[in-house]
């Protein structure tokens, strides 16, 4: 009995130094990464697609954080109703990527778990299986930055763009303690590169852009979700906005 006992506690023990860890590589999966993934399933396959992946503190679930990304795979773009959250399950140290759909009859939560191949501050492989085995999306990302608080400083503020939602005009404010290179460009949710706001020089101060909805070759684009991105010092922010038709 004194040895099951033994081997109860140090179970315990190891569970509550393994909750430690977990919450603490949740914090660390925060930043802004960008690779590449591949979709094998019934209705669509692909390879080597251009996959962008926000993940931040905030929402209204404890032990989440919440995410944006272009992957329609693991993301709605139909924010206006859904909520997206980005945890870990305690049990199996899988990721889990989560979408909350408010409907008139109620809430769905559709939640997506994804094995860790690969991990460090700079690289992330995960790769999910669905349960019917018909479905396998593999996602191969490396990070834009090792810590957000240094990627996103206080001296610079990407500002959510006003009006939001918006048809067709909007206006962007960064606020900068300095003079400073970089660049604002605008993306759909494909990772396709819609605009180049601004390229150059950010004065010290208050700057304001206006999007007037059309893309580099002024020709108008489709209602939806965007993400303009700011890249200051090779740090970037993102932002999503909604143009309405």
């Amino acid at each position: 009995m004194n040895q099951i006992s033994h081997i109860k506690s140090a179970l315990i023990a190891l569970s509550i130094f393994a909750s430690g860890i977990q919450a603490q590589m949740l914090e660390d999966f925060i930043g802004n990464w960008t690779g590449v993934e591949m979709l094998q399933s019934p209705t669509i396959n692909y390879e080597n697609k251009h996959m962008t992946l926000d993940i931040t503190e905030g929402g209204d679930r404890d032990d989440y954080l919440v995410y944006l990304s272009n992957c329609e795979f693991i993301y709605n773009p139909e924010v206006s109703w859904a909520h997206h959250y980005f945890g870990i399950d305690k049990n199996t140290n899988e990721l889990l990527f989560v979408r909350r759909v408010d409907t008139p009859i109620g809430v769905v939560f559709d939640e997506l778990k994804y094995s860790i191949l690969q991990w460090n501050n700079s690289t992330l492989e995960v790769e999910y299986h669905s349960e019917s085995g018909d479905t396998y999306h593999l996602i191969s990302l490396t990070s834009n930055s090792l810590d957000l608080k240094e990627q996103v400083p206080e001296r610079i503020a990407l500002n959510q763009n006003f009006p939001n939602p918006f048809n067709p005009n909007t206006t962007i404010t960064i606020e900068s303690e300095k003079n400073a290179l970089g660049s604002l460009m605008i993306y759909n949710l494909n990772g396709q590169k819609i605009k180049i706001l601004h390229s150059g020089k950010f004065q010290k101060g208050l700057n304001s852009f206006n999007w007037n909805g059309q893309n580099q070759n002024g020709i108008p684009v489709s209602g939806g979700t965007y993400i303009y991105r700011l890249l200051i010092d090779g740090k970037p922010q993102s932002q999503k906005m909604v143009l309405l038709k």
